[in-house]
């Protein structure tokens, strides 16, 4: 049965065990799926690989929405007087890249904070919502995000290289995203976020934000 919003893959039951047990059959089954959807990624034939990839920007756009249901996404945080500007350049620099960068592929931090750390976030707030209104939702509660290097390029951007795991096995391996300093902090640029939505939907699919059409 094919999940609500569009995303392959996944089978809904009502009526589940009620509890934990309940817990454990939807990790169960997404590890029993995650591992079918690695390995098409090595069967020959593009319409596999293309199934696959589907599958995984759809798991990875719904994490980007768990964690705290429907909440709308608060204001985007500003350096201010009281809160200090993340640096620039240096060690540390690179520290609050890693950390932000974590805190957006973190299945259980709440949606506001996630967006807020996402250039135009409120651009892709409606879109994230109902991805995590999927099955897929629930169950990517369990991403998280590694980041392997950092180097800042300018004052105001970075390159970053992570790959996104699923209950602690690697989804996505050797990515590279970029980091934009905006207000005083650095977030996961607009064009980061787009490039994941393209593994569920065409460039210029209706079902993007219009943030991820051009």
């Amino acid at each position: 049965m094919r999940a609500p919003g569009g995303c392959p893959g996944w089978e809904v039951r009502a009526g589940g065990p009620p509890g934990n047990l309940s817990v454990v059959s939807v990790r169960l089954r997404l590890f029993v799926w995650h591992t079918a959807t690695m390995r098409s990624l090595s069967w020959p034939g593009r319409r596999q690989a293309s199934a696959a990839l589907a599958a995984t920007g759809c798991l990875i756009l719904a994490a980007c929405g768990g964690g705290s249901g429907s909440h709308p996404p608060s204001a985007k945080p500003t350096a201010s007087a009281t809160t200090a500007a993340e640096p620039t350049s240096g060690p540390a620099a690179v520290a609050a890249i890693t950390a932000n960068w974590k805190t957006v592929f973190n299945g259980k931090a709440p949606i506001p904070r996630r967006l807020a750390l996402v250039q135009d976030g409120p651009q892709v707030a409606s879109f994230v919502e109902a991805q995590a209104k999927t099955s897929f939702g629930a169950a990517a509660a369990g991403s998280t995000a590694t980041v392997a290097s950092v180097m800042i390029t300018s004052p105001s951007q970075a390159t970053v290289h992570y790959e996104v795991l699923l209950l602690g096995t690697p989804l996505l391996k050797n990515q590279v995203g970029t980091a934009v300093y905006l207000n005083g902090i650095w977030k996961v640029a607009i064009a980061s976020f787009c490039g994941l939505a393209y593994l569920q939907y065409p460039k210029g699919s209706p079902e993007l934000p219009a943030v991820c059409r051009s």
